[in-house]
């Protein structure tokens, strides 16, 4: 014998599952900026230097920023001593544009404006502003959390009536 899902028993279900997917938080997108050397990047004050030459990041968010040469010379992540106290004070050291170390990345803990300049190419500088992240952990909204536990009990006790075997006109054990 076969059972069948009623009608009321599928609703339930799928407004469980709806529920669920709208209740639950959604995670964020992480992003990682990128800086590119582009050609000709360091030849003249008029060239393009670092694109983006300032760019905005948010701890925990998108804070890690890769640099990467397109060019056709080498070029320096070279920071600067400021902010006072400032946690990224080794660059990324030469990027040969064919070599292994043509894309540097750096992940930015602290909030600050931070700058950086090419060794090799004056011309060149950019600016990395580090924004502090959320500090307070977001509350699981009480409505939701209520609504799927409803809709999980109305599933269990949909389901567990359908399941069970009917007892009318047996023996009484």
């Amino acid at each position: 014998m076969t059972r069948r899902a009623s009608p009321a028993a599928v609703a339930v279900v799928l407004a469980l599952l709806s529920g669920l997917t709208l209740g639950l938080p959604v995670a964020s997108a992480k992003s990682v900026p990128v800086v590119s050397m582009p050609k000709d990047s360091g030849l003249a004050a008029s060239a393009p230097g670092y694109s983006p030459a300032t760019i905005t990041v948010v701890i925990g968010i998108n804070n890690t920023v890769t640099w990467t040469n397109n060019d056709t010379v080498a070029h320096t992540v070279s920071p600067s001593t400021e902010p006072a106290g400032n946690p990224w004070i080794v660059g990324s050291g030469n990027m040969d544009p064919t070599g292994p170390t043509k894309v540097y990345s750096f992940t930015f803990t602290v909030p600050g404006t931070y700058t950086y300049a090419c060794a090799y190419h004056s011309s060149m500088a950019g600016t990395i502003v580090v924004k502090p992240g959320v500090t307070t952990t977001p509350e699981f909204p009480a409505a939701s959390l209520a609504v799927i536990l409803f809709a999980v009990i109305a599933a269990v006790m949909l389901v567990a009536l359908r399941l069970r075997p009917s007892r009318i006109g047996a023996p009484l054990a």
